[in-house]
């Protein structure tokens, strides 16, 4: 089936389905996690191309259902655009960029912000000042290791915990970003031959277990307070932290 070993293809649900589970507790997380198992079992070109339909699926979805995004839309405009631009030119330097240095760097930012962030809650409070310019530049560091990788997430994701959202805002916010960016993405990785007739059919595959991951985690999310849902996303971050940090060393 899909030109693969049904028990690689099970690995490939399995995959994908937790990293779905994921972001369905804390709005992000489908990549890292569905890349750290896929990348033992599948090349590098099918893994980033099977992660196409599961994150358009799932980021289509969270902005359906997460409420009004007329105000996250008026607020992060200028990370948004900085964000898709800088995708297009990740996506494009892919084929020749050694990313280990870049994951190295921004996977123990990454690692010591939240850790920083679990043990002095009040040291992530972000100064105005401090907004007007580091908004535009997590759009640009996101973006150019999205295009590269399709986790795009921990520059834009350590901003956004520095401004201290509440549950509902932060999933409206992700979503909105998350979906933004992966239309650009899924049209650059055709442009760039990741994407293509071979690799589509395992994409649209993914879908359903990132779904069916995604609504077990929100069923979750819904089920737990504020300050547990904060713990659980800094958690997190710790984890994508130290698996870039992995992914630089190996």
């Amino acid at each position: 089936m899909l030109g693969l070993d049904p028990y690689v293809l099970a690995i490939v649900g399995v995959a994908i389905g937790a990293g779905g589970f994921v972001k369905g507790i804390t709005g992000i997380g489908l990549p890292i996690v569905a890349i750290a198992i896929l990348l033992n079992f599948l090349g590098p070109k099918a893994t980033l191309a099977s992660l196409v339909g599961p994150i358009l699926m799932t980021n289509l979805w969270l902005v359906f259902t997460s409420g009004d995004l007329r105000e996250p839309l008026r607020r992060f405009w200028p990370m948004i655009g900085c964000f898709v631009v800088f995708l297009f030119v990740g996506a494009r330097l892919v084929v020749t960029l050694d990313e280990r240095v870049l994951f190295g760097l921004l996977g123990t930012c990454v690692t010591l912000f939240a850790a920083i962030s679990l043990l002095q809650p009040r040291a992530r409070n972000l100064a105005p000042a401090r907004d007007r310019w580091a908004g535009p530049l997590a759009g640009m560091v996101g973006g150019l290791l999205g295009g590269i990788s399709t986790m795009w997430g921990p520059p834009i994701i350590m901003y956004l915990v520095w401004l201290e959202l509440d549950k509902e805002t932060w999933i409206r916010t992700v979503g909105l970003i998350w979906f933004m960016g992966s239309v650009p993405l899924a049209i650059a990785y055709w442009q760039n031959g990741i994407l293509d007739a071979d690799t589509i059919p395992l994409s649209a595959f993914a879908c359903l277990p990132a779904m069916a991951g995604l609504f077990a985690g929100v069923v979750v999310r819904r089920r737990i307070a504020q300050e547990t849902f904060s713990k659980v996303l800094l958690a997190a971050l710790i984890v994508i932290g130290l698996n870039l940090i992995r992914r630089a060393l190996s």
